[in-house]
């Protein structure tokens, strides 16, 4: 009698990760490459995009900045990928209990899931049977624009089968281009004193050499313009303090990485502001449809003193009331951001929004008053150093006027 051994097949522990369609599932961090283009298709049909979350910027910083804990959020039906964030996830605690959050970082922060537009409420839904079951009484979204379609959403859903809270609520600048009437709209927006002296310093710097501005998008272009926003960052206060890009290797690789993808998908630019042959600035810029992020930006502090930062954003901010296809400038920085706060006058409601899981809610209440404490602490606490900073100039001014009563 023969008998017949059956081998078991193999099974990688990526395939059976994979979780059932209509579900909602936190997948390892290890799995963003097989979803990279889902995630793609959803960000191009998303209620409101999110550049931090496309794959040529998600993957290099999960790499260089992920951190234990850190997964996967997604819902897909029969069709395809509904619902994406990668999140943060925590075991619990007195006040918090198990919980997971939109991971946002120093480098990406803006809390935006991508949520399908054609599948709000079903997506919505999903999420807070997904707690429930899961255990995880709360959602949270940190960096979020309030007023945003992807808020509402949420706030709808928990109002269906939780409850909802705001914490660390911030007014931000931002620049609506969509409503805006290009020349008439810059000059509202920029008093005639500040126009004067912006063109003042600018004759300024056209006496130093030929002042030109330039957008690199080619990956040459790209790769040079880069290296010269690099050696402006590292030149001044962020090189002085240690937290230029350039001091922490994996930091740079990073940045890299992601402006080179994005821009060979159109969605990076970089650009730079010359007096002669030498970059006095340079502002990294990231795109996804109608919206626009300011990124990053670095100048050369020998020229300060005619404000070459602030003429780039100068020229960017013209561009962009002029750019019919922006509708949306969001350089997701603090509400006392010390350039864009005096230039542009539009500020939007930035916070943590927390969702429950419960009718109560009493977690999520007491967690969003820690985040209440702990954002009214900072704001304190800078302006205790902004005091102490003002004080010596104060006193010198005050003994050059006594010197010159004597």
């Amino acid at each position: 009698m023969q008998m017949l051994v059956r081998t078991p097949v193999a099974v990688s522990s990526a395939a059976r990760a994979q979780p059932r369609r209509g579900t909602f599932a936190l997948e390892p961090a290890e799995a963003l490459p097989r979803l990279a283009e889902r995630v793609s298709r959803l960000a191009e049909r998303s209620l409101e995009p999110n550049p931090f979350l496309l794959p040529q910027f998600l993957e290099p910083a999960v790499q260089a900045l992920g951190r234990k804990g850190l997964k996967l959020a997604t819902y897909s039906d029969k069709e395809d990928l509904r619902f994406f964030a990668p999140v943060m996830t925590s075991g619990g605690g007195i006040f918090g209990g198990r919980h997971f959050s939109v991971w946002a970082h120093p480098f990406a922060p803006l809390g935006v899931p991508l949520i399908d537009s054609n599948r709000t409420r079903q997506v919505g839904d999903a999420l807070l049977r997904h707690m429930r079951r899961s255990g995880r009484k709360l959602f949270i979204a940190p960096h979020l624009p309030l007023a945003s379609a992807s808020a509402s959403v949420l706030r709808e859903a928990a109002k269906r089968h939780g409850c909802w809270t705001v914490a660390a609520r911030q007014m931000r600048p931002v620049l609506y281009p969509a409503v805006a009437d290009g020349a008439e709209a810059f000059e509202r927006m920029v008093s005639q004193r500040r126009r004067r002296e912006l063109d003042r310093q600018l004759r300024r710097l056209c006496e130093a050499g030929a002042v030109s501005f330039m957008s690199a998008r080619s990956p040459m272009e790209i790769e040079a313009a880069f290296n010269a926003f690099i050696a402006l960052e590292s030149s001044g206060w962020k090189g002085r303090r240690g937290t230029a890009m350039a001091r922490r290797q994996k930091v740079l690789e990073f940045a890299r990485t992601a402006i080179m993808q994005l821009a060979q998908s159109d969605n990076a630019a970089i650009d730079v502001m010359r007096v002669g042959d030498r970059p006095i600035a340079a502002l990294i810029r990231i795109d996804q449809g109608t919206l626009s992020i300011p990124w990053k930006i670095a100048f050369d502090e020998e020229f300060a003193p005619l404000s070459p930062g602030k003429q780039l954003m100068t020229d960017e901010t013209r561009r962009w009331l002029f750019d019919g296809g922006i509708e949306r400038v969001d350089p997701v920085c603090e509400e006392d951001n010390a350039l864009l706060g005096q230039l542009w006058r539009d500020r939007e409601a930035y916070g943590t929004l927390f969702i429950s899981a419960t009718r109560l809610g009493i977690r999520a209440r007491m967690r969003a008053a820690m985040a209440d404490f702990k954002a009214s602490s900072r704001a304190q606490a800078k302006l205790l150093v902004r005091g102490r900073r003002r004080k010596p100039k104060r006193k010198k001014r005050r003994q050059s006027a006594a010197r010159a009563r004597r």
